[in-house]
């Protein structure tokens, strides 16, 4: 999904080169320049297979590195614009440096134009499929267990300094493997700074968002909120279907127009854990 909207404004002078540094970088890799990460594999290694989703600048697709299955995103952009490649830039930096069981992981970027991808682990399911396939059965337990997964994943990024906002926490961003195992993915809109608002999915995002005023990671936690009731029904966002009981205390929390009245994902964890001795 491309970016919108105008980068922050930062003062720190260590912050500002640390910033050049990596644009210069990761400029002199796309170009060519000579040099390589420990994460760059050569285009000519991937069999890209058929295209399994997509939105702004990149499609992903199923396909195969070195005999593994992979996914792989795909920045698709002739003019490699400058808006392109800091969504490349961007997306690439951020989830490099993630190890965590519930965050897809990262195995590698294609860094020299007009092959720019990334390459990530596969996995089988997508949440939006296994809601809206219409062949799953999701019993109380599996949603407690799902949203306890997603909850670990946004304790690790919210904790991480600065802390990083996904911005954009849909069904379609999880994927989900045969063990019922939630991994979050698509950080096309992440941040490392309290910037201005810009994109979102309009049913998920905060109300600060839709005031274009500063925000910090309790906007993934209103999103989280209406996830979890979107779980629960399995209709899209707002539709309104009653909440389950169980549930219906944290999903309230999460939705609190204050932004500070809302509870960490660590906070919501311990809730989650709560409501599954309940069941």
């Amino acid at each position: 999904m491309a970016l919108s909207g105008t980068l922050p404004r930062i003062k720190d002078p260590a912050e500002i080169e640390r910033i050049l540094q990596e644009n210069n970088e990761l400029k002199r890799q796309i170009a060519g320049g000579g040099g390589s990460t420990s994460y760059q594999i050569p285009y000519e290694e991937l069999e890209v297979q058929d295209q399994i989703g997509g939105g702004g600048f990149s499609l992903v697709y199923r396909g195969f590195w070195r005999g593994t299955p992979v996914a792989i995103k795909k920045w698709f952009d002739p003019n490699h614009s400058d808006q392109m490649v800091q969504e490349f830039r961007e997306e690439v930096m951020t989830l490099a440096e993630l190890r965590h069981p519930n965050v897809m992981q990262f195995l590698g970027a294609c860094m020299k134009p007009p092959q720019l991808a990334m390459v990530t682990e596969h996995m089988p399911f997508s949440l939006h499929s296994v809601l809206y396939g219409g062949q799953v059965d999701l019993d109380k337990r599996k949603i407690v267990a799902m949203a306890q997964d997603i909850a670990r994943a946004f304790i690790y990024l919210h904790s991480r300094r600065p802390a990083i906002v996904h911005r954009d926490i849909k069904p379609a961003n999880f994927l989900v493997d045969r063990a019922w195992k939630v991994k979050v993915c698509d950080f096309g809109l992440a941040s490392n700074s309290k910037a201005q608002a810009g994109a979102g999915t309009p049913q998920y995002m905060a109300p600060e968002l839709w005031e274009n005023s500063h925000y910090n990671e309790k906007v993934d936690v209103y999103a989280f909120g209406v996830l979890l009731n979107e779980l629960i029904a399995r209709e899209p966002p707002f539709s309104g279907v009653p909440l389950l009981e169980v549930l219906s205390d944290i999903i309230k929390r999460c939705w609190d127009g204050t932004s500070s009245a809302r509870p960490s994902f660590l906070q919501i964890s311990e809730l989650l854990k709560e409501a599954a001795k309940s069941l």
